[in-house]
């Protein structure tokens, strides 16, 4: 799924997952990995354009948020619910030069949550064009 969203996750990289979801009129794939917060602050850095800055959730979903691509599917709740700690980005990669997102072959959300002290998850949702065959089921 790193592949096929373009985004390439840092080898100090812990619980990483990954999903693909099969719709009627696009397909989504997810991606999730955790790194201590000071990385996670600089592989962000890394891959958004200078001055573009990531945003807090200012108007959480309710819990029991369910977006047609679940985290939920990968034991995790949905980003969009939290409030504290969350940070938030839609990129895309036209012109995206970035070190890290000049990778980028997908628009993405990306969402990272410092979910305890020193640890954040980051959150890769990405909307895929129908007829794509999807990546094989393996490691994220």
């Amino acid at each position: 799924m790193s592949e096929q969203i373009g985004i390439r996750i840092p080898k100090a990289a812990s619980d990483r997952r990954a999903g693909y979801k099969t719709g009627s009129r696009h397909d989504t794939g997810l991606l999730v990995f955790t790194l201590p917060s000071r990385e996670a602050d600089a592989y962000t850095s890394r891959l958004i354009r200078p001055g573009t800055k990531m945003i807090r959730n200012f108007h959480p979903e309710e819990r029991g948020y369910r977006p047609a691509a679940a985290f939920a599917h990968l034991e995790l709740p949905e980003p969009e619910i939290f409030v504290e700690g969350l940070r938030r980005v839609s990129l895309c990669p036209d012109d995206l030069k970035t070190s890290e997102g000049r990778y980028l072959r997908r628009c993405v959300d990306l969402f990272a949550h410092e979910f305890t002290p020193g640890s954040t998850r980051i959150y890769v949702r990405s909307t895929i064009e129908p007829g794509l065959t999807p990546p094989p089921a393996t490691g994220a």
